[in-house]
């Protein structure tokens, strides 16, 4: 059964709202292809616990996360249906608990998501939305025993070993997820497959390098080679000052430095 609720948003999340995902932590694209998924050391939501992320997308269904207790019972999933979140629980085999939310979240704009597990209940909250469901079981911790799932499930993942089978078959996740924790701490990347980083998007889709310059990810910042171009700055914008074989490049600290090659 879902509940609406207010609450009051920690400031945070209103800073990571109004701000967007540069404010801080990583950005990944998925292209919702398939075999497509992203893989977090596991979240341990049986009791309590908070996990929040930037989104955006245009899609009107896909899987988002994934979380369960190795095939047994327990499973929370996450999805997007008709362009709107819904969420889906049990513990201890009881009948699935379910909410869905109102606010749109397929217009290709960012949107902030926190979800928070309190032993049978969970609340999901978008933007300024929140729903509560709660399961009736007799069991009050939810078993995790999986790793999070983000986008997709990975193909080396059994059916057996997945408590909702069908999940290995929804539309993975076409998108951009940022900023993703759990309490205050991004969780460890275990691996992923057909993702790419903000910065690898960045180069890709919006290059900052201009007049032929080439962009490069190097130690997760952007570099632009300005030096087959004929000009110079940190985006080979600069006409450069002629001065023999000099090539001006940009330094990793967002200095130029120079070669001089014989």
């Amino acid at each position: 059964m879902a509940k609406s609720v207010c609450l009051l948003v920690p400031l945070a999340l209103l800073v990571g709202l109004v701000l967007g995902p540069g404010a801080g932590g990583a950005a990944l694209e998925f292209g919702g292809m398939p075999g497509q998924w992203a893989r977090y050391a596991r979240w341990d939501a049986s009791s309590s616990g908070e996990l929040s992320f930037s989104i955006k997308t245009n899609v009107s269904r896909a899987l988002v996360l994934y979380l369960d207790d190795g095939g047994n019972c327990d499973f929370l999933e996450l999805l997007i249906l008709e362009g709107r979140f819904r969420l889906r629980f049990t513990i201890s085999c009881a009948e699935p608990a379910s909410l869905h939310l109102e606010t749109p979240i397929n217009d290709d704009r960012w949107h902030m998501v926190l979800l928070t597990r309190n032993y049978r209940e969970t609340m999901l909250v978008v933007d300024g939305e929140a729903r509560v469901a709660e399961v009736k079981s007799k069991r009050r911790d939810m078993a995790v025993d999986s790793d999070l799932f983000v986008g997709g499930i990975p193909p080396d993942v059994r059916l057996s070993a997945l408590t909702l089978s069908t999940v290995k078959y929804e539309m993975p996740f076409r998108g951009m997820v940022a900023n993703l924790k759990v309490g205050d701490t991004p969780p460890a990347l275990l691996g992923s497959q057909g993702i790419r980083s903000d910065m690898e998007y960045l180069c890709a889709k919006q290059n900052p390098c201009v007049n032929g310059g080439i962009c490069t990810v190097v130690n997760s910042e952007v570099q632009c080679d300005c030096r087959l171009t004929g000009f110079q700055g940190k985006f080979c914008s600069e006409g450069k000052k002629p001065s023999g074989d000099a090539h001006f490049l940009h330094a990793g600290n967002g200095s130029s430095g120079v070669q001089v090659c014989s």
